[in-house]
């Protein structure tokens, strides 16, 4: 089994303890030394392995499947379509990827909850079209954090709507299986609520700015992320992003 960017090995017991054979693969010489010092990393079913996700350093098809925790896709930013592209190649035919994404929400919530602490909140509700938040909540596919109020910068940091990870997952070769939201919006309403009940306009910003995330009941975009479960198609389904 793959873990693509085990950091000091969080979610790494959890795969052990299904008896399979781990290979964890980070770009951080400093976590990979952070995870050897693990208890559980004397275990002979696990090897870490110093590597990017975007050129993964074994050959086709030699993993049963791939655990991918951590927003690794989100920070991989525009080599994201690489990423799943190498993880594709190395996990064989019928292998399952389990992987989290962050959402578009997780972008809209973070805002506003930075808003809130650094008191522009009122600021950003009163005018979100200035704020750049009309951008971020019109993503159909995927799309960057706003990162300073005022001017046009960004994080190098993709999120992904559940349509945008699937339609990446099905480029790559993979296909969904399952998906679960994470973590709701609401973590920060009180807040958020606090701050936007003084004015009537603000107040109806707010709600309307949730709705269009997607802060519905039935619909997917309810939390910072999800997670996703995909099964490695056959090598006619995959496509490689060029170089």
């Amino acid at each position: 089994m793959l873990e693509l960017g085990p950091g000091p090995g969080r979610f790494t017991p959890t795969i052990l303890a299904s008896g399979a054979k781990v290979v964890a693969v980070d770009l951080s010489l400093p976590m990979l030394r952070a995870l050897r010092r693990r208890a559980f990393a004397r275990s002979r079913q696990l090897r870490g392995v110093r590597g990017a996700g975007e050129h993964l350093p074994f050959g086709e098809g030699v993993f049963r499947g791939a655990v991918v925790y951590g927003n690794i896709l989100g920070f991989s930013a525009g080599d994201g379509p690489r990423l799943l592209s190498e993880v594709a190649r190395v996990v064989r035919p019928g292998g399952v990827l389990v992987i989290d994404v962050s959402s578009p929400v997780a972008a809209t919530t973070e805002f506003l909850s930075s808003g809130a602490r650094r008191r522009f909140l009122l600021k950003v509700l009163r005018d979100p079209e200035y704020y750049f938040l009309d951008w971020v909540t019109r993503s159909t596919d995927r799309s960057h954090q706003p990162y300073a109020p005022g001017r046009m910068c960004f994080f190098e940091f993709d999120f992904y709507t559940a349509a945008g990870a699937e339609a990446a997952l099905t480029t790559a070769g993979f296909r969904t299986v399952d998906r679960m939201a994470l973590g709701s919006i609401g973590a920060f309403r009180d807040r958020l609520t606090t701050i936007a009940r003084r004015e009537p306009r603000v107040w109806r910003n707010l709600p309307e700015l949730e709705e269009r995330v997607g802060r519905r009941p039935g619909v997917l975009e309810t939390g910072h992320g999800f997670v996703v479960a995909a099964v490695r198609e056959g090598r006619g389904r995959r496509t490689r992003p060029q170089a």
